[in-house]
């Protein structure tokens, strides 16, 4: 019989899809009473409430109060209590460092998300610390095929997977304003959000009737609202982030998911709003996208032809049979590849069946500069000391 796990997620707990997964793992886990604890080097957790009632443990670390090294003793220890078989490391190379500090026998795995350069060079110089990396599309496991430093190391694809509603069945009432709907991260170039008052535009020239709803947070949030303004008509209203928990009423509320992307790994908003019967109107991306959304359950727009996406979402708008056939089809098709349920099936096939006995966890440990860092010597003693100090009274 295979003997339990004992799994650790290490992740900063930003707001968008990468929070998302940790919690929606997580949280299946505990509900299977397997041994989960959560870990981030930052104390920002939008999604506290959430872990909270799926009865996760989650251990912060306050970037602001404590230096890199501190932070990393502190997980460390958190980690050495917990006594994981598996230390999963899903954002960021703060949490990469971690493996340079586990133990022999403890299985170590690297999550990347996003087909972008960036996410490759960034796990890149820490191969020799993983037992494993995992793409969450197959577009993703297929470039690790291709990387050098990780020649020899497993190369996983394990998709993600959302809670399901009973039913995707909208009350839509004849002649109401279509209702779409964007939700994750205000930022650019990755989401393109710079082109949202382009779009808008285009969609207030077809004199179609439409309320554009925009869930999330980022650093372009102000400009947009400033650059695009509501009429009585055709409506564009901000929202802010949206805990998990509230996401289920929000996407019941809305007819279209918009995603102007350039770069995706397989989005999470994505397969939530499908899920829910939200017909997407998406970027035409080989990665993570043309995984789920075809012609029959949406609209895949070039992401070049940056007018495509107000024609789509026109077209639909003049279509609502085909809406509302697009929409069951996008359900179904999460319901039978996407769900939590086989989201985890897929991660606890994939660990070992007969984990290594593993080393103890050492009760000091030395803290390197990180490998990615360029100036080494901010990390010497005399300005640990240094930073420890502006820190303290920074504080």
């Amino acid at each position: 019989m295979a003997e339990t796990p004992r799994i650790a997620l290490v992740s900063s707990l930003v707001f968008g899809g990468s929070t998302t997964f940790v919690c929606n793992l997580s949280g299946e886990l505990s509900r299977r009473q397997i041994p989960v604890l959560v870990a981030s080097p930052e104390i920002e957790n939008p999604f506290a409430s959430d872990f909270e009632a799926a009865g996760v443990r989650v251990v912060l670390h306050n970037q602001r109060r404590m230096i890199f090294e501190d932070r990393m003793q502190s997980m460390l220890r958190t980690l050495a209590d917990f006594r994981p078989t598996v230390v999963i490391t899903c954002l960021g190379a703060a949490t990469y460092e971690v493996l340079r500090y586990v133990p022999q026998g403890v299985h170590r795995m690297v999550v990347v998300q996003t087909d972008a350069p960036c996410f490759y060079d960034a796990i890149s110089p820490y191969a020799g610390c993983m037992d494993a990396a995992v793409g969450v599309s197959p577009r993703i496991a297929e470039h690790f095929a291709g990387m050098e430093a990780l020649r020899g190391i497993s190369q996983l694809c394990l998709p993600y997977g959302v809670a399901m509603p009973p039913t995707a069945e909208k009350q839509r009432q004849n002649g109401q304003p279509l209702r779409i709907l964007y939700f994750g991260r205000i930022i650019d170039p990755q989401k393109r959000v710079y082109l949202f008052p382009k779009i808008l535009a285009d969609l207030k020239k077809s004199g179609i009737r439409f309320q554009w709803t925009i869930a999330g947070q980022g650093d372009k949030q102000a400009e947009l609202e400033r650059t695009m303004p509501s009429s009585p008509d055709q409506r564009v209203k901000f929202i802010g982030a949206v805990v998990n928990s509230q996401v289920p009423a929000l996407l019941e509320q809305n007819d279209i998911f918009l995603l102007a992307s350039d770069a995706e790994g397989l989005p999470l908003s994505l397969l939530e709003a499908m899920a829910h019967g939200v017909v997407p109107v998406v970027s035409d991306l080989e990665s993570g996208i043309r995984d789920v959304v075809d012609a029959g359950n949406g609209m895949l727009v070039p992401v070049s032809d940056v007018q495509g996406y107000a024609k789509a979402i026109v077209h639909l708008h003049a279509h609502r049979e085909e809406l509302v056939a697009k929409s069951t089809a996008a359900h179904s098709r999460v319901a039978r590849d996407f769900s939590v349920a086989a989201m985890t099936d897929r991660w606890l096939a994939a660990l070992p069946t007969a984990p290594t006995a593993s080393k103890p966890w050492p009760k000091h440990l030395q803290i390197h500069a990180p490998l990615a860092a360029k100036n080494k010597f901010r990390f010497s003693q005399p300005m640990r000391e240094l930073r420890r100090l502006v820190v303290k009274f920074r504080g």
